[in-house]
C-alpha cells in the first residue's frame, strides 16, 4: 500500500487525513486549545521533521519525527510499502522517515518524491505551509521560502492596514485597548476564507466594518509574495516566488549548460491558484493542479533520487536604485529620446535636468509622453534600463500632470507599482504620487498600493525615515473618503 504525506492533507487507500489531527488525537489534546505558535509548528511539521525538541505540548518535548510517528499510529503503518513525499522533504528528513518505518513499524518502505512521477521535461511545484519546493525536470531541486502561510499572512496584513486607513483607527488606540492582535487575527481569518473561496468580504463587526474584496484586489495584494518576474529579465534576488523561479531557471542553465525544455507544469497542494498565474507567465504550457491524492495511482517514471539542492532564503532587504554615470551634451526632450533609444546612460541625467526646468504647456506634455514611452519600453534586462525606469517614475511623481494625461500616467504607474523587483526608491516615488493625487485614486488599482506598502516594509531593511513616510501616506490616503 502507498501513502502520500503532504500538506495539509495526506492520502492513502483508506482516504485522506491530516498529520496534525492524528497526532493531537493520539496524545488526547483538542486543537482549539492549542496556542497559535504550537499550531504553526504543527502545520509546518513536514518541513521540520529533522528538528530536535520541535514541540513542547502537554509537558512533553517532541522531536519532529516523534510527531510523525504518533500521527501514523492509527493508520496501520505496518502495511505501507511505498511513501511519497513532497520535494521539500528531500534530504535528512527522508532518512529519518525511512528509519521510522524500519525501526518503529518493522517495515522497509520505498521512498519516492513528487518529481519521481514526471518526466525530465516537467516542472513540479509543491506548496507547503511555509516552504515550496520547485523541481526542474527532476534534475535539480529548489526550496523556496514561500508557502500557504505567507499568502494568508500578506493578504491578512493588507486587509488590516486598509481597515485602519478607511476607518481612521490608529494602531496606538488598538494597542491601548488590547484589540490590535485580535483584529489582526480577524483580518487574517478573512484572508484565509477569501483565498479558499469561502467568502469575498472582510468583516470587523465591532467597528461595523464590512467590505467586498474583489479577485483583482486579492491578486494585487499578493504580489509581494507571488511577484511578476519574467524569464530573461534582470533579477537580482529571490524576493518573491516568480523571481525565485526565474533565478532557478538561470541556475539550471549554469549547472547543466542547457536550457530546460518544459512540456508540463504541475502544482501540488491546497493553495495553488496564486502561483498558477506566475507559472503561466513563464512557461507557455497549461499548468495542471494536483491535490496530492493523484500520487496513489501514478507510476514512477523518473527514478533520479540523487540531485543537487538549492535553498533560497527569504530576502529581507530591498532593491536599491541603480546609479549610472554620464554627462549629456544636450538637455532637451529630443536629446532624451535619442539617448534612450541607444540606451545611453546620459539620458538619465537629462530627465533630472528637464525636471528642474519647470516645463509648461506643450513642452510639459511632450516630456510626459516621453517619460511614458520610457516606462513602457524599459525592461529589467539591464541596469541602464532599470535606471531609466526609476528616473522616469521619479519625474512623473513630481510633475503637475494635466487632466487629459492623468489616466495614461495612472495606468502606467499601476503596472509598475506592484513589481517588487523595482528599486525601493521607485516605490516611494509611486507612493508620493498616490499621496499627491489621492482624491483621484480612491477607486483605482493604486488604492491597493499604500496599505500594501505597510505590509511590505514590516520585515524589510529600510530606514526609520522611509518607514515613517510609508506610514504617513498609508494612514492618510483614505481620509478624503471619510
Amino acid at each position: 500500500m502507498r501513502v502520500y504525506l503532504g500538506y495539509p492533507l495526506s492520502y492513502h487507500s483508506g482516504g485522506s487525513f491530516k498529520l496534525k489531527d492524528n497526532f493531537l488525537s493520539e496524545i488526547g489534546i483538542d486543537y482549539s486549545s492549542v496556542p497559535v505558535e504550537v499550531k504553526k509548528k504543527l502545520l509546518s511539521l513536514l518541513e521540520n521533521i529533522d528538528k530536535k525538541d520541535y514541540l513542547f505540548i502537554g509537558d512533553v518535548f517532541y522531536d519532529g519525527i516523534d510527531i510523525l510517528e504518533f500521527a501514523l499510529f492509527s493508520l496501520e503503518p505496518h502495511s505501507f510499502e511505498e511513501v511519497v513525499l513532497p520535494g521539500y522533504v528531500y534530504g535528512k528528513s527522508t532518512f529519518l522517515i525511512r528509519n521510522l518505518f524500519k525501526n518503529s513499524f518493522g517495515r522497509r518502505v520505498s521512498i519516492y518524491y513528487d518529481f519521481n512521477f514526471f518526466s525530465s521535461k516537467t516542472v513540479v511545484v509543491n506548496v507547503g505551509y511555509g516552504k515550496t519546493s520547485l523541481s526542474l525536470g527532476g534534475r535539480v531541486l529548489f526550496n523556496l521560502p514561500f508557502g500557504e502561510f505567507h499568502l494568508i499572512d500578506t493578504l491578512g496584513n493588507y486587509l488590516f492596514n486598509r481597515f485602519l486607513g478607511e476607518t481612521g483607527v490608529s494602531n496606538a488606540y488598538l494597542r491601548k485597548e488590547g484589540l490590535r492582535g485580535e483584529l489582526l487575527d480577524l483580518c487574517r481569518s478573512s484572508a484565509a476564507r477569501i483565498l479558499f473561496g469561502r467568502s469575498d468580504r472582510v468583516e470587523v463587526p465591532c467597528f461595523n466594518y464590512s467590505r467586498f474584496v474583489s479577485s483583482r484586489e486579492v491578486e494585487l495584494a499578493l504580489t509581494p509574495v507571488v511577484g511578476n518576474a519574467r524569464f530573461g529579465e534582470f533579477v537580482k534576488s529571490s524576493s518573491d516566488f516568480s523571481s525565485s523561479l526565474v533565478l532557478s531557471l538561470y541556475s539550471y542553465e549554469e549547472l547543466f549548460r542547457d536550457r530546460l525544455k518544459v512540456e508540463r507544469v504541475v502544482v501540488v497542494g491546497r493553495l495553488r491558484h496564486p502561483f498558477v498565474k506566475a507559472l503561466s507567465e513563464v512557461f507557455p504550457v497549461p499548468v495542471e493542479e494536483f491535490s496530492g491524492e493523484e500520487f496513489l495511482s501514478m507510476e514512477p517514471v523518473n527514478r533520479n533520487f540523487k540531485l543537487p539542492v538549492r535553498n533560497f532564503s527569504q530576502e529581507r532587504s530591498v532593491v536599491r536604485a541603480f546609479s549610472v554615470d554620464g554627462e549629456p551634451e544636450e538637455v532637451s526632450v529630443e536629446a532624451l529620446r535619442r539617448y534612450f533609444n541607444s540606451r545611453d546612460p546620459k539620458g538619465v541625467r537629462v530627465i533630472e535636468e528637464l525636471l528642474k526646468l519647470g516645463l509648461e504647456g506643450k513642452k510639459l506634455m511632450s516630456f510626459i509622453y516621453e517619460l511614458l514611452t520610457i516606462m513602457r519600453r524599459s525592461s529589467r534586462r539591464s541596469a541602464v534600463e532599470m535606471a531609466y525606469l526609476n528616473s522616469a517614475i521619479s519625474a512623473l511623481s513630481q510633475l503637475e500632470i494635466p487632466d487629459e494625461l492623468f489616466e495614461k500616467v495612472e495606468r502606467e504607474l499601476s503596472e509598475k507599482a506592484f513589481n517588487w523587483n523595482l528599486p525601493f526608491e521607485t516605490k516611494l516615488n509611486i507612493l508620493y504620487f498616490c499621496h499627491r493625487f489621492r482624491e483621484k485614486l480612491q477607486d483605482s488599482k493604486l488604492a491597493v498600493f499604500p496599505p500594501l506598502m505597510l505590509s511590505y516594509i514590516r520585515e524589510r531593511r529600510v530606514s526609520e525615515g522611509e518607514k515613517n513616510f510609508v506610514r504617513t501616506v498609508a494612514e492618510g490616503f483614505f481620509t478624503s473618503r471619510t
